[in-house]
């Protein structure tokens, strides 16, 4: 590994071992949003009733998970469609009890969207990059990762460990981080285009490919996060796995 590459990937570790987890939530007895500017009979509800601000605290924390998944545009898009509709629906509510049978509805179906699982079964499994990893014990970098498109292409990072490392986590989890540049990126001089996403075992989506079973832990898409008719050089690290087998990593051509 030269000198260059050997320092950018050490930043990409330092960066991921720091910012790896979701930020810690505010106290759950108080709401997501600001009680100093609640306007409307249900947000004052919500304010100062604990159980209808934990409630609040929840599905905001939900939701945060249900806006990282590494689902495409017109998916995420139909989320916060869903999320205002939703809101309008709350607002409407004439008692508390209302309220709270509202936030337990959108929870729940929140919290089910989160567990969908990403099933592809019979179609052409053609990754633009595939490694083995043979092991994770905290942290590993993947480096290598080679990209030009003409036309706008969504990319999946795809990760497949093996069953016997199947291990539940709590909350959080596990990270993933990407990193691109130009291949002639110099340290301490601006870059022509740069790109850099963060992801956490909470907002992994599961994903069941012709019966194998592994995470989707990040999306991007070039074209639109790095620019078209570029050399692009990537590096893809993992922190805090354990994984004691040897796992697949591929990044996947998908439709957008």
């Amino acid at each position: 590994m030269s000198h260059r590459l050997a320092a950018l990937v050490g930043t990409l570790l330092v960066s991921l071992a720091a910012h790896a987890q979701p930020e810690q939530p505010p106290d759950a007895s108080t709401p997501a949003f600001d009680c100093q500017r609640a306007s409307k009979a249900v947000e004052r509800w919500i304010c100062t009733t604990p159980a209808l601000a934990l409630a609040d605290q929840q599905l905001s924390q939900v939701y945060v998970t249900a806006q990282s998944k590494p689902d495409d545009d017109a998916a995420l898009a139909a989320l916060r469609r869903a999320q205002l509709r939703w809101l309008r629906e709350r607002n409407r509510c004439e008692a508390p009890d209302c309220v709270a049978a509202s936030y337990a509805r959108r929870t729940s179906t929140l919290e089910a969207g989160n567990a969908r699982v990403q099933r592809v079964q019979g179609q052409p499994f053609e990754p633009v990059f595939s490694r083995t990893v043979p092991n994770v014990n905290d942290t590993r970098a993947i480096s290598g990762i080679v990209l030009q498109r003409a036309q706008a292409t969504a990319y999946q990072v795809e990760l497949y460990t093996d069953p016997k490392d199947a291990r539940r986590w709590a909350h959080g989890g596990p990270g993933a981080r990407i990193a691109c540049w130009p291949p002639d990126r110099q340290e301490g001089y601006a870059s022509r285009f740069q790109y850099a996403a963060r992801s956490w075992g909470d907002a992994f989506r599961k994903i069941e490919r012709d019966g194998r079973q592994g995470y989707v832990l990040l999306r991007f898409v070039v074209g639109k996060d790095l620019p078209l008719h570029e050399d692009i050089r990537c590096t893809v690290a993992l922190t805090e796995w354990l994984l004691d087998h040897p796992s697949e990593l591929h990044v996947v051509p998908v439709p957008r």
